[in-house]
């Protein structure tokens, strides 16, 4: 019997790529023919004419199917709900807009049958992509591996494919804050990467804005390490030193020589940079606690509106 291999992509308002990310899906698909596929398409809220596509897509070849979510639920919302309708003995993920390249889908594959659980993509070069957002990149990937001790591997992508046993145990996951690709680094398992070039676009305008990747930048930062709760804890104290050990020369200076500090502005200004650390820690503490407070409601990652395609 052919083993099952379910690829799962969100798309969100890519009337655009599609017509073009199906052709090559095709294409890929028919050149490794000892394998039975299926192309979960999450419909992610899109507000153009993707979902009118996506039914014509169905009608047309029955193996891709479509997951309509009720709004946007983000990149990593849409990805869990197509990973909870997949059913693949391996579940390939990769966004629609064709900067993850189906054509590197075989390597995945081949070194899925070697033995690993999960093969990534690396990002070796990214194209079409500015300097000042490639500069953010590389700090983000610097920032959270010294936080989480190198839990990240540099420039790792969403493009991905995960064994079963892996879908299975992100899928028993109830986190609502989800930062998936650190969700299955967390997980361990037999883990390697392969190095490709990210290609431009295909066509439209990128979804994530600079706010939407720091949020998620953040939720990975947040959601992976309680260095910067520890860190409030260390500035804390070493403020609580520096200051006890300033009261006592500054009373020592009253007493032997009747020296009084003089002047206002050094006081001011304390105030403002000690008020300004202390809403710096409350900020950082309500990061956790927010976190905490969404785990609290328990509200679903996902809602599905329709689901088209599984019944074939």
């Amino acid at each position: 019997m052919k083993k099952k291999i379910s690829i799962v992509i969100p798309a969100y308002n890519e009337q655009e790529v599609l017509d073009e990310l199906t052709q090559r899906l095709r294409s890929v698909i028919s050149g490794l023919p000892q394998y039975d596929f299926e192309v979960v398409i999450v419909e992610n809220g899109s507000t153009d004419g993707s979902f009118g596509k996506l039914v014509a897509v169905n009608q047309s070849d029955f193996r891709f199917k479509i997951v309509c979510l009720s709004r946007n639920f983000g990149c990593d919302g849409g990805l869990i709900a197509g990973l909870n309708s997949a059913s693949g003995a391996a579940v390939i993920l990769m966004n629609a807009d064709l900067q993850d390249p189906p054509e590197i889908i075989p390597e995945f594959i081949k070194k899925w049958e070697q033995g690993y659980d999960v093969v990534y993509g690396i990002i070796k070069r990214r194209e079409g992509v500015p300097f000042f957002k490639k500069i953010m990149s590389s700090l983000f990937y610097r920032l959270i591996n010294s936080l989480t001790k190198g839990l990240f591997p540099k420039n790792v992508s969403d493009f991905r494919l995960i064994d079963k046993s892996v879908r299975d145990c992100i899928c028993g996951m109830s986190e609502r804050n989800c930062f998936l690709r650190g969700m299955i680094a967390w997980l361990g398992f037999k883990q390697v990467g392969i190095p490709f070039d990210r290609p431009a676009r295909f066509a439209g305008k990128p979804k994530a804005g600079f706010f939407t990747l720091a949020k998620v930048a953040f939720n990975g930062i947040f959601s992976f390490s309680y260095l910067p709760l520890r860190l409030v804890t260390l500035l804390g104290f070493i403020l609580f030193i520096f200051s006890s050990v300033t009261g006592v020369v500054f009373i020592a200076l009253f007493f032997i020589y009747g020296r009084v500090v003089p002047g206002h502005t050094s006081v001011i200004t304390s105030m403002f940079f000690l008020f300004g650390l202390l809403f710096f820690i409350l900020g950082v503490m309500g990061e956790y606690l927010a976190r905490i407070y969404d785990e609290v409601k328990q509200r679903p990652v996902f809602i599905v509106k329709e689901r088209i395609g599984f019944d074939s």
